[in-house]
């Protein structure tokens, strides 16, 4: 038999909880309708906080890809606005020697276009709209531009500026692009034609899906009017899309707003589906990237969440439900049961942070020759005292600093020339801070007749030393409080990072391997499209965690302690060559190898080092029918300067704080291979050996990466 307690919190005795069978009833009735409302409620407010963040993370990640996007087009459209303006310069230099020089405009052109990957043609038409210069124009041929809307709005419109035209089907190329123009001036002022520019849908095209948006999210390029640039992904129909206006309110009405940039949800789209889409004008220009995330999609989570929860609750509804027909039926036969029930029951219910300069002359036998009146100001005392009193000048002089004028008197006796800082008491008994400079005084005849003194005020400045030094030993302080924090933040940083990192792969392994069950278990049930997709999953998961081991080797890097000896530089760099070449047998490959000198340092960290700088020469020689690298070094100091240099496509030196960072590319996604760690596994291991890296590049004419590195054992932390 259970025997009755009070509870710690003075609820009743349970012997005290039995009540009859209606009352009973009522109180359980209420308990499970309290609960499961509670449970109800908890779990409603819940799912809606958890759709708001969906909805809210969903339009960040739209909003941060479409100004992702509307930069990267901005800089497209402000490099191609560069080559035009250049080129319309070059045509009225020619028009203003007397006339147009066709081949070298043609090459002019050329040149400007190949720099311009993203255009596949530059060239210029007359005032009657025919196409005359650039490549691929037979100027007998008279192709026209006349009747096209870049041509057009140059022409009617004196001094419109850049002109972004609609998509066309260009005629020459039968290509389409967004034309881009600018007209230039004859000699006498009046239109002379326009230079315009091929930007390649393609190019468009590529750029917006270098993002991932879903599998039924779209990337859009309008204008004002909602003419469509570009999208992605590219409809089949793209000649029926192109330039055409498809309209879509919500965007209307944030363009006629005047607003740059935000977001709204529709299914006004190509294809009907409901997105969430993000707006961002590219800046300077009269385009919109819409970037807009499947609603399905993005939304996918939260309902696989909500039905699991619905689950639940309905499972703790069916459980409560039945919990208290148990406890009522057991209730009913033996009261120790119910007791027992009601303590169960109790469960349920438990729902429980500024000076003139003082000078004087003191003759060869001490006396006072000359007292400047800036004596008086300085010491409270008169020339006239000093004249009568030649000891004053040593009797003011600060008990504790009387030797320092005795030891500089002795000095003088030996020099023409001496200085020395010392206090005095004026006469109204304040002490302050004198700056003494003397010098031998000689005559006509070389008679040695006294010494010619300067005393200055310099109170103020041995104050403000002595607060410097002040400050400068608390800004130590800090600085060294500081470093120790920042440091022990990047340790922390670094091991999270490495973490991360790790936790990564479990996911990737998944995704890996359901794709793989797909392809051997159910490939016949699946179309070549669905194969396809299967394939480039199974691609992107093999170079994620490509990525993934890049990313660990970096933070590697920085963790591993340095064993530092001799490292014979030419020697690693042979055999590295020897591999490299070994692994692109169908290329030509030449090494110019000018006499490397040996380093101090880790070999292991200096092998990955000279990997990464070599296989990035192989790599970017690609276009190149003979690759030649060079790799030389010459010993400044305590250190080796060391260069790889290589003949491949280059780069421009605008992108060159780009280089070393994580992730960074300074060419177009997709021309090269490559996660973006290589160099900055360089920029990190050279920092570690105390050295620094720079890169200096030309496109289209090579690169060169110079390093410097400890060229003999010196003090290391291996920490570092």
């Amino acid at each position: 038999m259970v025997t009755p307690t009070i509870s710690a919190k003075g609820r009743p005795r349970l012997a005290d909880r039995a009540i009859s069978s209606a009352a009973f009833v009522k109180w359980m009735q209420a308990g499970f309708a309290l609960i499961n409302l509670l449970v109800f409620g908890v779990v409603a407010a819940s799912l809606y906080e958890s759709h708001a963040e969906s909805q809210q993370r969903a339009e960040l990640t739209a909003q941060n890809l479409s100004d992702l996007l509307a930069q990267g087009i901005a800089g497209d459209i402000d490099r191609i606005d560069l080559a035009l303006l250049s080129a319309v310069d070059e045509v009225q230099r020619q028009l203003a020697a007397g006339g147009i020089d066709g081949p070298a405009l043609n090459a002019f052109l050329a040149r400007q276009q190949g720099r311009l990957p993203e255009i596949f043609s530059l060239r210029t038409t007359d005032a009657d709209g025919i196409i005359t210069h650039g490549t691929g124009v037979n100027p007998t041929a008279r192709h026209g531009n006349a009747d096209r809307e870049h041509f057009v709005r140059q022409r009617d419109n004196p001094g419109t500026g850049l002109v972004i035209a609609s998509p066309a089907l260009t005629r020459l190329d039968q290509r389409w692009a967004v034309p881009l123009s600018r007209a230039f001036d004859l000699p006498d002022g009046s239109f002379g034609g326009v230079v315009y520019a091929n930007l390649s849908l393609d190019h468009l095209a590529n750029t917006l899906a270098a993002i991932d948006v879903g599998r039924r999210g779209s990337t859009t390029l309008r204008d004002k009017d909602l003419r469509i640039f570009a999208l992605s992904p590219v409809p089949a129909n793209i000649d029926q899309v192109a330039g055409r206006k498809l309209a879509m309110p919500e965007l209307e009405a944030l363009i006629q707003a005047g607003r740059d940039a935000g977001s709204y949800i529709s299914a006004h789209t190509v294809d009907g589906v409901e997105r969430k889409f993000a707006v961002r004008r590219v800046a300077g220009f009269p385009l919109y990237v819409v970037v807009g995330r499947s609603t399905d999609e993005y939304m996918a989570q939260w309902r696989n969440q909500a039905t699991n929860t619905a689950a639940m609750v309905a499972l703790f509804f069916l459980t409560t439900l039945i919990s208290s027909w148990l406890i009522y039926r057991n209730w009913k036969h033996h009261q120790a049961a119910t007791l027992e029930l009601a303590r169960e029951e109790e469960k349920f219910h438990t729902v429980a942070d500024y000076t003139y300069d003082w000078e004087y002359w003191e003759g060869p036998g001490g006396e006072i020759l000359f007292m400047s009146p800036s004596c008086e100001r300085v010491t409270g005392y008169s020339p006239a005292e000093f004249l009568a009193q030649p000891d004053l000048l040593y009797r003011i002089i600060h008990p504790d600093d009387a030797h320092l004028m005795a030891g500089h008197r002795s000095d003088i006796a030996a020099q023409d020339e001496a200085g020395v800082d010392f206090r005095i008491v004026r006469r109204d008994g304040e002490v302050r801070w004198i700056g003494h400079g003397c010098r031998a005084v000689f005559g006509c005849d070389g008679k040695f007749m006294g010494r010619r003194a300067n005393n200055r005020d310099i109170t103020e400045r041995v104050q403000a030393e002595a607060t410097v030094r002040q400050l400068n030993a608390e800004l130590e302080q800090r600085v060294a409080r500081r470093t120790a924090e920042l440091e022990a933040a990047n340790k922390e940083l670094e091991d999270f990072s490495y973490s991360i990192s790790h936790d990564l792969r479990t996911p990737l392994r998944a995704i890996a391997g359901f794709a793989r069950i797909l392809v051997d278990e159910h490939a016949a049930t699946l179309d070549s499209e669905g194969l396809r997709l299967l394939d480039v999953v199974q691609v992107n998961t093999v170079r994620m965690g490509r990525l993934i081991d890049e990313l660990l080797e970096f933070l590697r890097l920085g963790r591993r302690p340095m064993n530092f000896g001799p490292v014979d530089v030419a020697q690693l760099v042979l055999e590295i060559f020897r591999e490299l070449r070994a692994s692109v047998p169908d290329r030509e490959l030449q090494l110019v190898l000018k006499n490397p000198p040996p380093l101090w340092g880790d070999r292991t960290m200096i092998r990955r080092l000279l990997t990464n700088l070599l296989s990035n020469a192989v790599k970017f020689t690609q276009p190149r029918p003979q690759a030649v690298i060079e790799v030389g070094g010459k010993i400044e100091g305590d250190q080796v300067l060391y260069y790889v240099k290589d003949n491949g496509v280059g780069f421009d030196m605008q992108y060159v704080d780009k280089l070393f960072q994580v992730f960074e590319r300074v060419h177009p996604v997709g021309q090269f291979e490559g996660s973006g760690t290589g160099l900055a596994m360089v920029r990190r291991i050279v920092g570690r050996h105390g050295g620094r890296v720079w890169a200096e590049g030309r496109g289209d004419v090579g690169a060169t990466i110079s390093f410097t590195l400890p060229a003999r054992e010196v003090a290391n932390d291996s920490t570092q």
